[in-house]
């Protein structure tokens, strides 16, 4: 399907995520590879340096052995020079690297579900984020790929969703 509006929305959250996409005046969820309307927003790098983002990765928080693995929370340090180390692999990424693992996760099982490519998509922030946070958003929506992606914060966003609603 050719596309003329953004008609994705993605809520990139500090513990959990998901995208949706509008069909008319309805938002509906994409469920991810694992048929879960949401997505946790975690990262694992194996000793291999295979990544696996969601519901996977952190299941593996419940291993010890591979605790020093796994990266949650990052979202909190979004713009900030923070690097989070993998132990297995001595590997280290930023808060904007691991935030885009989890948009590239979203946005390839929007694709498999719907079988189009999603090139834009809206993305929420919190209302308290910095120019910073918001460029590194951005920059980590243009590491998953997506050639626009406007920024949307949450209040904001939560008022369009009810005003669509509103009788």
């Amino acid at each position: 399907m050719n596309r003329v509006t953004i008609d994705y929305g993605i809520d990139l959250g500090t513990t959990n995520s998901e995208i949706c996409v509008l069909k008319g005046i309805k938002p509906e969820s994409i469920r991810n590879n694992l048929n879960s309307a949401i997505t946790p927003s975690a990262v694992y790098l194996s000793k291999h340096g295979e990544i696996t983002v969601g519901a996977r990765a952190k299941e593996r928080l419940e291993e010890e052995k591979f605790i020093d693995d796994v990266q949650i929370e990052f979202k909190r340090r979004m713009g900030t020079d923070y690097c989070y180390k993998f132990k297995t692999t001595g590997r280290t990424m930023n808060p904007k690297d691991l935030s885009a693992e989890v948009l590239k996760s979203l946005r390839g099982d929007a694709q498999q579900q719907l079988g189009e490519v999603i090139n834009a998509a809206v993305i929420t922030v919190p209302a308290a984020f910095e120019q910073r946070q918001c460029a590194a958003t951005r920059e980590a929506a243009a590491l998953a790929g997506f050639l626009q992606s406007p920024l949307l914060q949450e209040p904001v966003a939560a008022a369009l969703a009810y005003g669509f609603q509103a009788d």
